[in-house]
């Protein structure tokens, strides 16, 4: 078993075609908690967005995304401790937008959605909750490794400095990269989380990469992996079942509105 093939099962258990067929559904955008609350799907908008803004959603401290198969599918958790912001913003190619992001991405969780959460987007009740019984994977400290690879692979000082799209699609990431003309490392890992488009995910990139400079790769073991990335912070973990990491697969109670952060984030092609 390596992290690899691990993620790989994730990806085809995640199903895409809610957020990507007929042209979108906006109720398949995700869920998020943050200061102003629960929002859902097209709820996650703010209807005013800012002053030269295209586009903006509520800021947030916990993101959730599900891609079922009638009842069932994969499903992702992000968790910004300090909170996490994503604006959308013509970009001066005409016709095309460029992602601004601030925040930090800590946590990574991906799992299954809990059988009680059927829905398009994950529930208000169950926004941080997996189905117990089925595996996930927890990439704590996750912000570190994007930082890294942000500097040592585009050459940007962290997560959230523009990067030309071109340079995704040189790599053979990022969903519909054709709509922009830069993005953040931190807006390319939600979005492609959501859309999953390409072959690689930009998440499997990042883990990847931080894994190579640490004598390591997603091919390896989980064994080894944890020995290369000892000391760093950032860990990667694999349970064979959810309630294993967390009682009942509840990864937090969720409180009301939490931490305040400064801008807004988008999550549209």
């Amino acid at each position: 078993m390596s992290l690899q093939s691990e993620t790989a099962i994730w990806r085809d258990d995640y199903d895409n075609s809610g957020i990507t067929g007929g042209g979108g559904d906006a109720a398949y955008l995700g869920s998020i908690q943050g200061p102003t609350g629960y929002h859902t799907g097209p709820g996650i908008y703010n209807p005013n967005p800012g002053a030269g803004l295209v586009y903006e959603i509520f800021d947030f401290n916990w993101y959730a995304g599900q891609g079922l198969t009638g009842t069932y599918g994969a499903k992702y958790l992000l968790n910004s401790e300090g909170g996490f912001s994503w604006d959308t913003k013509a970009a001066a190619v005409s016709g095309k937008f460029d992602f601004v992001t601030t925040g930090d991405l800590d946590n990574l969780y991906l799992g299954y959605n809990p059988f009680t959460d059927t829905g398009a987007s994950p529930a208000e009740l169950t926004l941080t909750t997996f189905r117990a019984v089925d595996p996930l994977l927890v990439v704590e400290n996750f912000d570190i490794a994007a930082n890294y690879v942000a500097l040592n692979t585009f050459g940007v000082a962290n997560g959230n400095v523009a990067i030309d799209a071109s340079d995704f699609v040189s790599k053979g990431l990022l969903s519909n990269a054709q709509y922009y003309d830069k993005v953040t490392l931190n807006s390319a890992v939600i979005y492609d989380l959501s859309f999953d488009i390409k072959d690689a995910s930009v998440f499997e990139f990042v883990l990847d990469r931080y894994l190579e400079s640490r004598g390591s790769d997603i091919t390896d073991s989980f064994l080894n992996i944890q020995t290369a990335l000892a000391g760093t912070g950032v860990s990667i973990t694999y349970y064979d079942a959810a309630g294993d990491y967390a009682s009942g697969g509840v990864i937090t109670a969720l409180a009301q509105p939490e931490l305040e952060v400064a801008s807004d984030l988008l999550l549209a092609a």
